[in-house]
């Protein structure tokens, strides 16, 4: 009762639900307060022992506007100034910074101590010698040594040997470049489908960072398949590491980085408040920390001998269409979800460790020609479906994902958002790689049929799919056309692909507004009980949308405005004939399967969820769930993306009606959900 009392006075209050649990959370991150300050933020050194001085790399989003396309950067670190290296990603339409990975000294901290930081705007500097890769490498001496167990010859490769001929070949990928840090790209192929990529950065310290990946993803080539090899790295002449034979299946990658002056003890901690306020992320509630019951649990499961090895799980569920209120799938994880609300450095490691996960997932599907994943451009009729190929009418892969020896199996109702926030937050490009791939993969594996994917328009959120699936391949389109760098060949295609999806829902409304009547307002999609409508999909669903409308796409706000009928509509029709209590039952009856027809009034979808026994009635029995929380969370969304007053009063009313699952310790087990209104509303 005490619970329930607080929530109540907490929504009238503001929009936080309270959490009466020891609790970790994010510190005051410093405030503009001066003209030409732009962001905060705190740098912790997180481990028992003192930090030198040292070089560091991360991502940052800036608000549309605040950081001008002339303008660079200082940062204002406890008093003192030094320089940034800012490598511009992504700008709004303005030309203003949208995303840019940064790069600055950190100053010597004292054991588990931190350091505000202000970052500054500042007119661009004239510009200065860059850090020279070539011979920081050369210095170092970087080998890797890849010993096959099949007979073959070993394979060494010198980095500083394949960065020179990548260089005058012109295949080198700049990423980093300035006076601080220098970062490329090369690669070579090994043998079949598997080829190591390198992402070599050097700092102006002479300290090195390999990203070291081998990614067994070559896709549409006469040779492929399993890869069994051990793996030697040597630097100046030294084993630094040494790796027991791999079994490595087709489609996977995994990537192990070495670092020269070795791992950085330094937590970066973002100003999440401000990177929700520009849509980078949805808005969590950031007021009342994480449980740290879960913190001390992510730390117990790091500290295993399992953690992070190649091709490891860490915490990701391989079967991934096992149901259930996982805690690796909702509008992001619960991982990437507490080390937002937390900042803290544990949840950092864990969820960096589920998006190093995501590349044993066999969704990697690599186009050797065009140096991208595989595209609908190139392949409109390919299938990644083991059933793919002739016998299905359509094109299959060259090599069939290798289902019956993997213990993983994909899924899009169950997909688990993986790398998006880690890239954001880190700026290494391996995530965004595994960001590119999960993208990619989601149109590969939809049903090519003119009627589903509508050729080459990659449709991903037709009525074939489920909703739940629906709603995550479109957030997986929708963050890669959000972050991929511009003018990239991947961000081109992700753009159109999202937008052909947000068009095809469009010129569905009037059809399913017709067919839904009053009711109208949800999305149609498979669905495993006859007649009925799962309302929590429609939630997942609105959460994707609400966030790609809050980013300004005119598509989305048109959905959204069309969706909103259904979603608050739900908690607000008991005149109608609807009980409100129903709006997050497990199952709504909205057709009539003996007549075969919509049901098109609140009254009748009341009548027949009553008498198929799915009615909540007077209590909640049919919300054994986490059914309260995904509706909160589509209501804020609406709220955060067009201030919409309808979902103001249904989440009042449901934040308040004593729904189970949305008290305090049941929120505690999900943060993924914990979705609230931007700002406290009348």
């Amino acid at each position: 009762m005490r619970a329930r009392v607080a929530l109540l006075i907490a929504v009238a209050l503001g929009w936080h639900i309270p959490l009466a649990l020891a609790n970790v959370k994010s510190p005051a991150i410093p405030q503009p307060t001066r003209p030409g300050d732009i962001v905060g933020l705190i740098l912790q050194n997180a481990s028992s022992t003192a930090s030198t001085r040292k070089l560091i790399t991360f991502g940052q989003i800036f608000a549309a506007g605040q950081l001008a396309e002339n303008h660079t950067l200082q940062a204002d670190i406890g008093g003192h100034t030094e320089p940034v290296q800012m490598d511009i990603k992504n700008r709004y339409p303005d030309h203003s910074v949208k995303f840019a990975i940064l790069t600055l000294a950190a100053p010597p901290l004292a054991a588990s101590s931190s350091v505000p930081v202000m970052l500054r705007e500042m007119p661009a500097a004239l510009a200065a010698r860059d850090v020279d890769l070539s011979a920081d490498l050369a210095q170092h001496d970087l080998r890797i040594t890849v010993t096959f167990q099949d007979g073959k010859a070993p394979v060494t490769i010198d980095a500083a040997r394949l960065l020179a001929a990548s260089i005058a070949d012109h295949t080198a990928s700049d990423w980093l470049a300035g006076p601080l840090a220098t970062e490329k790209r090369v690669s070579q192929r090994i043998a079949g489908s598997l080829r190591l990529v390198l992402d070599l950065r050097a700092y102006t310290n002479g300290s090195l960072d390999a990203d070291i990946q081998f990614n067994n993803d070559i896709a549409m080539r006469q040779h492929g398949g399993t890869a069994r090899y051990g793996v030697t790295i040597m630097q100046a002449g030294k084993v630094i590491i040494a790796l027991p034979p791999i079994v490595q299946y087709q489609y996977q990658d995994w990537h192990t980085i070495i670092r020269s002056d070795g791992r950085s003890t330094i937590n970066v901690m973002h100003d999440v408040a401000a990177m929700e306020r520009a849509y980078a992320i949805p808005a969590f509630d950031l007021g009342y920390g994480i449980d740290d019951q879960i913190i001390a649990s992510d730390s117990k499961a790091i500290a295993e001998p399992g953690w992070d090895r190649p091709l490891a799980a860490d915490g990701v569920s391989r079967y991934m269409p096992t149901t259930g209120g996982r805690d690796d799938i909702g509008p992001t994880t619960a991982a990437n979800a507490a080390w937002l609300i937390s900042q803290n450095p544990t949840s950092a490691v864990y969820a960096i460790g589920q998006a190093d996960a995501a590349g044993a997932v066999p969704w990697h599907m690599f186009d050797l020609r065009t140096g991208q994943f595989l595209t609908l451009t190139d392949y409109p009729t390919l299938w990644a479906d083991t059933r793919g190929g002739p016998g299905s009418y359509t094109m299959g892969l060259t090599q069939p994902v290798d289902q019956k020896n993997l213990s993983w199996t994909a899924d899009n109702a169950h997909e688990p958002d993986l790398s998006f926030i880690p890239y954001m937050l880190t700026g290494r490009r391996y995530y965004l790689d595994q960001m590119d791939a999960e993208a990619s993969w989601d149109e590969l594996s939809a049903w090519p049929a003119a009627t589903a994917r509508k050729g080459g328009q990659g449709i991903v959120v037709g009525p074939g799919n489920q909703v739940r699936g629906s709603a995550w391949s479109l957030r997986s389109l929708a963050e890669a056309a959000y972050i991929d760098p511009d003018g990239s060949a991947s961000q081109a295609y992700f753009e159109t692909m999202l937008d052909h999806n947000l068009a095809y829902l469009v010129s569905e409304i009037p059809k399913w507004t017709a067919e839904q009547g009053e009711t109208t307002g949800y999305l149609p999609g498979a669905y495993g009980a006859p007649g009925a409508m799962a309302p929590w999909q429609q939630d997942f669903f609105a959460t994707t949308i609400g966030l790609i409308a809050a980013r300004g796409h005119p598509a989305a706000v048109k959905i959204l405005n069309w969706e909103e009928n259904f979603i608050a509509g739900r908690f607000l029709s008991s005149a109608a004939g609807f009980n409100p209590r129903d709006g997050i039952a497990y199952n709504l009856i909205v057709f009539d399967v003996a007549k075969q027809q919509d049901l098109t009034s609140w009254r009748a979808i009341e009548q027949y969820t009553a008498m198929a026994g799915e009615s909540n009635g007077n209590s909640w029995q049919h919300s054994q769930g986490y059914y309260g929380q995904t509706a909160l969370a589509a209501l804020a969304s609406f709220i955060n993306a067009t201030d919409s007053n309808r979902a103001k009063t249904a989440y009042h009313w449901l934040a308040g009606s004593g729904a189970p699952f949305i008290d305090p310790a049941s929120l505690a087990r999900t943060p993924q959900y914990w979705i609230v209104p931007l700002r406290p509303t009348p």
